[in-house]
């Protein structure tokens, strides 16, 4: 896949390298004598200006963003838009200690962000969790795999008690995917972070230490338990 050359002329960019994307696609391009990241959105018009949103949102707490240059603008059934480039290295992945720190200072840094509204087609985890169609699609395939589907109701019956007694917690904003490859790093300081595809208002408890024990240790020695 490449950029519409009609894009590319009105735009003034020119291409030099393939960035890759799993879902939104990206390339380095020459804006000028600029360098800067065109984008090739995957989802509907909603998502796409939902996320350009959360860039305005959140510009002014101290880190390097992608900013829109240019667009969004539809083409060839896409939707594309121009942003500054984010310097900076990806996170080491072993530093998981360091990251888990990093997030604890990224929710202070949003603590006093307005929420914005919900994502576009977004479900919380147990509303998907409580979902009925869980159990009609295991009904469906329990007579063709017996084996696998004993194996998946029980775990969703295990995870349904598990969580029964919880109460949502307060919302913030939450970037939901604070991966080594999402955040860059200059001189061993954190400056900037990429990739708002799941970043909404949510509990932070319940979404964001999922990347490994050892960032999720650090993150709750620095972040305090609430009654909830």
């Amino acid at each position: 896949m490449t950029p519409p050359p009609e894009l590319l002329d009105a735009w003034n960019l020119r291409p030099q390298a393939e960035l890759g994307g799993r879902l939104n696609r990206h390339w380095q391009v020459w804006n000028g004598q600029e360098s800067a990241v065109l984008r090739r959105w995957h989802g509907p018009e909603p998502e796409v200006h939902y996320e350009l949103n959360v860039l305005k949102l959140i510009a002014d707490t101290g880190l390097n963003l992608p900013f829109l240059r240019r667009g969004p603008q539809v083409l060839d059934g896409a939707w594309w838009s121009l942003h500054d480039v984010v310097p900076g290295d990806p996170a080491p992945h072993e530093d998981a200690h360091t990251r888990g720190r990093w997030l604890a200072e990224l929710h202070e840094r949003w603590r006093e962000l307005p929420l914005p509204a919900a994502r576009p087609g977004w479900r919380g985890a147990l509303e998907v969790l409580a979902d009925p169609g869980a159990d009609a699609l295991l009904d469906a395939h329990e007579a063709a795999r017996p084996a696998d589907v004993r194996l998946y109701r029980w775990h969703l019956h295990r995870a349904r008690r598990a969580v029964a007694a919880l109460r949502p917690g307060p919302h913030r904003v939450i970037h939901g995917d604070f991966t080594p490859w999402n955040l860059r790093v200059q001189g061993g300081v954190w400056t900037g972070l990429l990739d708002f595809e799941f970043t909404r208002p949510a509990d932070p408890w319940r979404t964001s230490p999922w990347r490994g024990a050892a960032s999720t240790t650090t993150w709750c020695a620095v972040t305090p338990l609430t009654p909830h």
